[in-house]
C-alpha cells in the first residue's frame, strides 16, 4: 500500500488494508499495555483484523507517535504519583530514599525527566501501599522510619 490504495490483508485474507488514521487507537509500547496514539497517523489497517502492514517509513511514524504519546502520559502519571504521595505526608527524601535514587532525582522527575521502568514501578507501589512498602523497605534502611511515623501520623488524623 505504498500509493494508498487498499490491498488484501495478508494476515487473515478476508480484509483489505486500508489507510486509517490511527489517532486515538490504543497499543501496547515498552512497558505500558495502552498507549493511546495522539497524533494523526495515516496507516494500512486491516479493516477485519485489524493488522497493519507497514514499511520502514510507517514504522518509524508509528514509533514517534507512540513515543510521544507514552512520554506524556508516563510524565503526567509519575508527576501524580508523586504529587500524591507529597499529599500522604511524605518528603521528596523520604521517596528518594525509599527508591534508593539520587538527592535531587524526584525534582527532576517533577520537571519532565522520565522515570526509568523500575523507578515508576517503585513509585507505583509506593503510591499504591504506602504504610506497607515504607514498612518494609524501612527494615532496610531505618532512615525511613520517619517517614513510616509521618505515614501513620496522618493516618490517624483521617476521620472514619
Amino acid at each position: 500500500m505504498t500509493n494508498g490504495k487498499a490491498r488484501a490483508c495478508g494476515n487473515c485474507g478476508e480484509g483489505m488494508l486500508r489507510p486509517t488514521n490511527v489517532a486515538g487507537m490504543a497499543m501496547e509500547y515498552r512497558d505500558d499495555p495502552a498507549v493511546r496514539i495522539r497524533s494523526e497517523v495515516v496507516l494500512p489497517v486491516c479493516d477485519v483484523c485489524g493488522d497493519m502492514a507497514l514499511n520502514a517509513e510507517q514504522t518509524a511514524a508509528l514509533d514517534a507517535a507512540l513515543e510521544e504519546s507514552y512520554r506524556r502520559k508516563r510524565l503526567r502519571q509519575q508527576r501524580a504519583l508523586i504529587n500524591d504521595l507529597r499529599r500522604e505526608g511524605l518528603t521528596q527524601t523520604h521517596i528518594e530514599r525509599f527508591a534508593n535514587l539520587s538527592p535531587g532525582y524526584v525534582s527532576k522527575l517533577r520537571k519532565g525527566k522520565l522515570a526509568s521502568g523500575g523507578t515508576f514501578r517503585l513509585l507505583y507501589l509506593l503510591h499504591e501501599l504506602p504504610r506497607q512498602a515504607v514498612d518494609i523497605v524501612s527494615r532496610l534502611d531505618p532512615k525511613l522510619n520517619e517517614a513510616k511515623a509521618r505515614l501513620e501520623a496522618r493516618r490517624a488524623r483521617r476521620p472514619g
